[in-house]
């Protein structure tokens, strides 16, 4: 398993957005998330996307529009926000090809697929367990605000 950019993205984007429900603001622009994050446009809107299609949050048209959760907080867990994210969290090999079709398919013995399978589902017990309200609430409590910007050669790590 390996949590791409998009997901990383996908579940900042998201943490982003309930802080501002939190705080009782209007649904959050792509463009304030941009700049939050110092990621592109296009990419975030791409990412925004992404969340709407996977039900995680909506878009609201308009002068005051934006994005805003679908539903609340505590309805919404780590799996959903990477799923929405990325697509699926935990391939096997084995699902999609077969890197060594003789001896390697969905339907033939394998002494590994268990393993993997056990892997995935504790994983996706892990993820599911973890809702976007326990995420806020850890960003709420921390000194460090997450931060996305790359540090340049000549910034101190303290100011990245």
């Amino acid at each position: 398993m390996r949590i791409t950019q998009w997901g990383e993205l996908g579940v900042h984007c998201t943490v982003a957005i309930a802080q501002h429900q939190r705080m009782d603001k209007a649904p959050v622009g792509a463009q304030e998330i941009a700049n939050e994050f110092h990621i592109a446009l296009d990419y975030t809107q791409q990412i925004l996307q992404r969340l709407r299609k996977g039900g995680v949050i909506e878009s609201v048209r308009g002068p005051q529009g934006g994005y805003r959760l679908a539903k609340p907080e505590a309805e919404i867990s780590l799996a959903d926000i990477l799923t929405a994210s990325e697509g699926e969290i935990f391939g096997l090999v084995c699902d999609h090809s077969q890197p060594l079709p003789e001896r390697c398919h969905p339907e033939l013995a394998c002494g590994m697929r268990e393993t993997w399978l056990a892997l995935r589902n504790h994983i996706t017990d892990f993820l599911a367990a973890r809702s976007l309200s326990d995420l806020v609430t850890i960003q709420y409590q921390s000194d460090a605000p997450v931060q996305i910007k790359r540090r340049t050669a000549d910034a101190p790590a303290s100011e990245a």
